[in-house]
């Protein structure tokens, strides 16, 4: 991301004051992963609300951009047939794309409008349950 686009480089203000760098504005994933909140970055990396929003926006739309071709689209049929021959001859199922796994993940941060939504009874805290569907090669 650093090589291709300039929002990740390291770079200078007008001031001469040195930027973030690209890993720095890559914090914006914890924000993602955790639901946390656009001020909370500015606790221990010292970078405003503005920065870590626009940071969280610019890497979504560059890695779509990036990758969205390859990675984010729906399997064609040619790709599907594809992925039942491998599957059988792998692990011997007929009709199979792949595995599928879940796990659940305790969400810290539930919103006080969704927490009777998302409360499991039997651990009693907020949770969300992520599945995914994975080929041998990773085609999520």
């Amino acid at each position: 991301m650093e090589n291709r686009y300039e929002y990740f480089q390291m770079r200078y203000d007008a001031r001469g004051k040195q930027d973030f760098t690209g890993l720095q504005k890559y914090a914006a994933i914890k924000l993602m992963v955790l639901g946390e909140s656009f001020d909370s970055i500015d606790d221990y990396m010292i970078m405003s609300e503005r920065t870590a929003q626009e940071s969280l926006y610019r890497l979504a739309r560059d890695v779509i951009e990036t990758f969205g071709d390859k990675y984010l689209r729906k399997p064609s049929l040619n790709d599907m047939q594809q992925l039942y021959v491998v599957h059988e001859e792998r692990h011997g199922f007929m009709g199979m794309l792949g595995s599928i796994d879940c796990t659940k993940w305790i969400w810290r941060n539930c919103h006080v409008a969704w927490k009777f939504q998302y409360t499991s009874g039997h651990l009693g805290s907020h949770l969300l349950v992520l599945e995914a569907v994975a080929s041998q090669d990773l085609w999520i």
